[in-house]
């Protein structure tokens, strides 16, 4: 039934399994004699959520009544980043505001992509929350990360990378993009069983299958997240880690943005401040998980807010070292202080058996935990210090993670040298567990994908892609096939042998098949089929060229097949036939110099050469080597050592260069100061370090030690191994001292 009114709203209600829902939606400046063919995007509201579509008001009523008689809903929403002038929910109800911000564009293109891929609704965040409401705020932020998980494919605009190199290459800027260190994308890129990266101008660059090693190196999210592991088998801390180094424009984002990966839920409240708003998080968790790794976090050293003022300038590069002792509760205050976590498995609280549980209440934590004494702590610091057990284990050599705990009175405790989760090689003794007062999991509706929209698809499109033109369908394999163009061919695959599409080279002669295994789509090239989980599958010809194949899907249980054809000369070829090589080691360089009581913060200037799988923050770097690969095409690809460079402060011009590496089994330093008369790049000083350059002496030495002189005293850079929770294995540390003979 659909009732108009007088005003600009328009009602249809829908019958339909004995319930009924309403549909709601605006006509803002339209009038009845337009063209049937002018199209305008329209809000509506289905089962408590608004979606857009994009059609003529005719077909939009009739169409909508049948499509929500049965509550089926085809729809993908728009990942993307938000920009200048979005398209807000009250601006879409009026065309010609929404027309005139700069983010219309977006949500047309966005649009025009629903229409072609046959989808009847779309979702985006801007304009389809309603923010001027709290209450439907609220009910949008608890169940986005559900949005996400029920759609058929999300998309992911990326508004700042260009398609025209394979993400995996190093002239590609796709793990640069500014949606991998955005809060809430994190939900968006792990909820979707599908996903879809689209570049700035809306053409397709991959799938998150597809890339999922490039995604995991942009990212730091283990690539097994990627190929079907459920997020609920990794531990508190290392969900957190995934977070550590993504930002929001509101603070308190950060934790409303994790809401769906923990299963939680809690009313958002701006204004609080992103500390409470993250305390309040882990609160929440803690009511339904027992994982202790939530307490595996490290603190970062404080640094002062920046002063307006060159003159004051000085100030911003000292941190007081009294202020590193400050003594805090067992909860985080940002997920930023997860970032050494993501090696912390889920704790073992089998080994204190029924003292395994927790609570959080009059702002205090109630826990049981094993406690080691330090010998003599009591004499330096006049209160005794623990090492207290979070029965929980490093993936990186099994090492056990503990904290330090400082005794109050009583029962109280507090957490002391909070930058620190120390490492030990064997487990805290079990004989002295106690119940500790310290002030201050994950069930969810569905973390199992129902894959429920896969065994929907019943008609594939598969197009051949310009680099493929060589390749011809042949005719008796085509069963129900049908052939619209040399290039297209229409085909509801199934489990018969004469649902089968084969395509052969006039060129080469190279011949393969697409068929359908287990309801989804394979090639087959000779006797070998290849499938299974994932969106996109390669195969070798005869030839020793190759066919890949990537499905994405689309409305009405409908599916497209791309297939691309790869030269085996073209160097892109390694991309996506070989595992993504991994560095063998990460070192931790803390970008301040210790003078006396105080740490100088140090300028980073930059990393050469560039490192995918570097981490950079506010208070260190993180950077990997690799040992020798004989086959590595390239000096720079897989590098051996790297240099860091920074800036002593804005009075000081000079620059400071910190190499690191592998020397056969051995790491090494060196340290170099240039002065403002020396135009050495950064380059040029790491190639210096090159076999028969003018430093390779340095390099071959294999030192963990390093000094560059000055008049009166110098500056020393040491590496080691370090026995604390972090990144990587080794700790890189550089202090001013006075000069050794």
């Amino acid at each position: 039934m659909c009732q108009h009114t007088s005003s600009e709203l328009v009602k249809v209600t829908v019958a339909g399994q004995g319930q009924t829902q309403e549909l709601y939606f605006w006509l803002k400046n339209r009038s009845e004699d337009r063209a049937s063919d002018f199209f305008e995007p329209f809000v509506f509201k289905v089962n408590s959520r608004y979606f857009l579509r994009y059609a003529s008001l005719k077909h939009e009523i009739l169409h909508s009544q049948g499509v929500l008689h049965g509550y089926s809903v085809l729809c993908y929403p728009l990942s993307h980043t938000w920009e200048q002038e979005e398209v807000t929910f009250q601006d879409i109800q009026n065309l010609k505001t929404a027309q005139s911000k700069a983010g219309w564009h977006k949500v047309k293109n966005a649009c025009l992509r629903a229409r072609r891929y046959h989808f009847d609704w779309i979702w985006i965040d801007s304009c389809c929350i309603n923010k001027e409401s709290s209450t439907e705020l609220s009910e949008a932020l608890n169940s986005m990360y559900q949005c996400y998980e029920d759609a058929a494919i999300c998309y992911v605009y990326l508004s700042d990378v260009s398609g025209e190199y394979h993400p995996g290459t190093e002239k590609s800027n796709f793990r640069d993009s500014r949606w991998f260190r955005r809060g809430w994308t994190l939900q968006e890129l792990l909820a979707p069983e599908y996903v879809m990266f689209l570049d700035k101008d809306w053409e397709r660059i991959g799938t998150r299958w597809g890339l999922r090693e490039v995604v995991s190196v942009a990212t730091g999210i283990p690539v097994d997240v990627f190929e079907g592991r459920i997020i609920d088998e990794y531990s508190v801390a290392q969900r957190m880690s995934w977070a550590a180094f993504r930002e929001t424009t509101r603070p308190e984002d950060q934790a409303y943005c994790l809401l769906g990966i923990f299963g939680v839920s809690m009313s958002p409240i701006y204004g609080e401040g992103g500390v409470k708003a993250f305390m309040r998080l882990q609160q929440e968790i803690i009511r339904i998980s027992d994982d202790r790794s939530i307490f595996a976090w490290v603190a970062a050293r404080p640094m002062k807010k920046e002063l307006k003022g060159l003159e004051k300038q000085w100030e911003n590069y000292y941190t007081p070292q009294a202020k590193k002792d400050e003594t805090r509760g067992l909860l985080a205050r940002s997920p930023y202080e997860f970032r050494m976590s993501g090696d912390v498995q889920t704790s073992n609280v089998e080994l204190i058996g029924n003292k395994s549980s927790y609570s959080f209440n009059n702002n205090s934590l109630h826990i049981h935990l094993p406690l080691n004494p330090i010998p003599f702590s009591s004499e330096h610091f006049g209160e005794p210090i623990f090492l207290a057990h979070l029965l929980c284990q490093s993936t990186r050599g099994g090492s056990h993670l503990t904290i330090y705990l400082r005794k109050t009175s009583g029962h109280q405790y507090v957490r002391c040298y909070a930058d620190e989760v120390f490492l030990t090689s064997s487990p805290l003794p079990m004989d002295d567990i106690r119940e500790l007062t310290v002030t201050e999991r994950l069930v969810t509706g569905r973390r199992v994908r129902a894959s429920n929209t896969s065994s929907l698809t019943s008609r594939y499109k598969i197009e051949l892609l310009q680099s493929a033109w060589d390749f011809f369908p042949q005719g008796p394999a085509f069963g129900k096939s049908n052939i619209s163009s040399t290039h297209t061919v229409f085909l509801s695959l199934g489990p018969f042998k004469e649902d089968v599409v084969r395509y052969q080279s006039q060129k080469t002669g190279d011949s393969f098949l697409i068929a359908c295994i287990n309801d989804r789509p394979s090639l087959s090239i000779g006797d070998k089929w290849i499938g299974g989980p994932g969106d996109t599958h390669l195969g070798k010809l005869k030839s020793g060229n190759y066919i890949i194949i990537t499905s994405e899907r689309r409305g009405y249980s409908q599916e497209k097949i791309d297939v691309g054809y790869l030269a085996k000369d073209d160097p892109e070829i390694r991309l996506w036939t070989g595992p993504l090589q991994l560095p063998d080691l990460g070192v931790i360089v803390h970008s301040m110099l210790s003078i006396d009581s105080s740490d100088y913060h140090l300028k980073f200037q930059g990393i050469f050469p560039p490192d995918p799988f570097g981490r950079i923050t506010q208070d260190m770097v993180y950077a990997t080597i690799f040992r020798p690969r004989p086959d590595d095409p390239k000096e720079c690809s897989c590098p051996m050592f790297r240099l860091f460079t920074y800036r002593c402060d804005p009075f000081d011009p000079r620059i400071i260069h910190v190499a690191f590496g592998l020397q056969g089994s051995s790491v090494w330093t060196d340290i170099v100061v240039q002065d403002t008369s020396s135009h050495e790049t950064s380059e040029s000083v790491w190639k210096s370090y090159l076999d028969f350059g003018p430093r390779a002496g340095k390099r071959l030495k294999g030192e963990e030690f390093a000094e560059a002189k000055f008049t009166g005293y110098s500056l020393f850079a040491v590496i080691k191994s370090t026995k604390n929770l972090q990144l990587g294995d080794y700790s890189l540390r550089m202090h001013w001292g006075a000069k050794t003979d």
